[in-house]
């Protein structure tokens, strides 16, 4: 199949997005995608097979785009207590009732549980995420907190302490995030001041 001129994977995840947030996830199609960006579905077939493989790269995007946001703090040197508030405020924006990014990771990996190579694509995923929060984590842990737990399992740990908490916001209308996210804030503070 010859590659389609003219418009870009990115730009039809772009459009995959202004579907969801408009329509619900429900009624995400191929098809639909490809009306939104004014393209062909052949255009859209070349970049993605499966509606899954289209949200696994909007959550990969997602992805890459938040941990975007936590690095340059760290890489600029800024001042420690700045750099962790700066990753959990955008871990505290994703963790909302209705949350865009963690309503198609949840449907993906439902998806996933029944299609093993979507499996491994997100566990892939996953692994990429926890080896970020790992590195991410490496500048803020004292010692003593990783002669408790390797690094390697303090980025599993955070991570499935944000992804859980979302998952609560994302079902609950009335969970605290705020509160839970400013005592969370408060303890990593008290741990990495040791």
């Amino acid at each position: 199949m010859a590659k389609p001129n003219g418009i870009s994977k990115q730009e039809l995840i772009e459009s995959a997005k202004r579907c969801i947030r408009d329509k619900g996830i429900d009624k995400l199609t191929l098809k639909a995608v490809a009306e939104g960006a004014g393209v062909t579905q052949g255009t859209v077939y070349y970049h993605f097979k499966t509606k899954e493989q289209l949200l696994f790269d909007i959550v990969q995007s997602l992805c890459d785009a938040s941990w975007k946001v936590a690095q340059p703090a760290q890489a600029a040197g800024e001042d420690l207590q700045a750099s962790i508030a700066q990753a959990l405020a955008g871990a505290r924006e994703r963790a909302a009732y209705q949350s865009f990014y963690h309503t198609l990771f949840f449907s993906l990996v439902v998806h996933s549980l029944q299609n093993d190579e979507m499996l491994k694509q997100l566990s892939r995923l996953l692994e990429k995420e926890n080896a970020q929060a790992a590195e991410l984590l490496a500048g803020w842990l004292p010692a003593s907190a990783r002669s408790v737990m390797s690094l390697e399992s303090w980025g599993i740990l955070v991570n499935a302490l944000i992804d859980g908490l979302a998952l609560q916001a994302l079902i609950n209308p009335d969970f605290e995030s705020e509160k839970i996210y400013a005592e969370l804030s408060a303890l990593i503070a008290r741990i990495t001041a040791e």
